[in-house]
């Protein structure tokens, strides 16, 4: 009821164009909706869901994960409680594409078990001046690879909460090729998600050409059952930013907030 009262008064401020609403005139309002049906509370109005790629299955990509992939370095992702209830993730994509004993997916803000896992040669897939770039790495250097799933403030909050993962030696990833994840707007051209990231950390570590491709290929499938529904592909944020203040210097009140690619091709994504 309160969420429905809620969405009752932003829907107020804006047709009215409101700073601060009328009591009076709220009551009114709130009085001529219809009542709030308690019955539809506990109704469950999610899609059924596939098993596999956590996609809906009207839009499952399982068509696209690639069958039998085999590595050496086991994956271990941390992830920030708040990503599993975003609902386009690339981490069921990457652990539905990879062997279930290269692949832990661990949800949580401090990891208590954490020492547990560090009991072979670990990787922290990190950036930082101390970063050894992963195509430096010789092969069998490391049987395992940690990386932190959740936006960029999340992910470095987790890293600051857990000691441990600091003292971990680090990799990170210094070639060019952009972000197919292209319905999200990432913060700068060179930032990629989870999947990308360990795609081409692992493809780069253990010399295996042609892995990254595969891996991502559901993501891109993914990417594009959503432009096939109106989905548009995003430029970066820093991009944003400076459209943003171009429009500020020209005085516009509406500011682009996730800026389109103009000129992107869908029919060839």
């Amino acid at each position: 009821k309160q969420w429905y009262q809620r969405r009752v008064r932003e829907h107020y401020y804006i047709t009215n164009n409101l700073r601060k609403p009328s009591i009076f005139a709220m009551d009114g309002l709130l009085h001529e909706l219809p009542l709030f049906d308690e019955t539809l509370e506990n109704t469950n109005l999610k899609r059924p869901t596939c098993s596999v790629c956590a996609r809906p299955k009207t839009v499952c990509v399982c068509c696209a994960i690639a069958k039998e992939i085999v590595i050496s370095t086991k994956v271990i992702v941390l992830q920030h409680p708040a990503e599993q209830n975003r609902q386009l993730r690339t981490v069921p994509l990457l652990k539905a594409a990879l062997p279930d004993e290269k692949c832990a997916v661990v949800v949580g803000k401090r990891f208590a078990n954490l020492k547990d896992m560090l009991s072979v040669p670990t990787a922290l897939l990190f950036p930082g001046k101390d970063a050894v770039d992963c195509s430096n790495v010789s092969p069998g250097t490391y049987d395992q690879i940690i990386c932190l799933d959740g936006t960029w403030p999340q992910a470095r909050r987790l890293y600051q909460k857990n000691p441990l993962l600091q003292s971990l030696p680090k990799v990170m990833l210094s070639s060019t090729r952009k972000s197919v994840y292209l319905i999200h707007t990432q913060p700068t051209v060179h930032h990629l998600s989870t999947l990308e990231s360990v795609a081409r950390a692992i493809e780069e570590m253990e010399r295996l050409d042609g892995l990254e491709d595969k891996l991502i290929a559901p993501l891109k499938e993914m990417v594009r059952t959503q432009f096939k529904y109106g989905a548009c592909a995003h430029s970066t944020q820093q991009e944003a930013r400076v459209i943003r203040k171009q429009e500020i210097k020209n005085g516009e009140k509406n500011l682009t907030v996730a800026p389109k690619i103009c000129d992107f091709n869908y029919d060839t994504f």
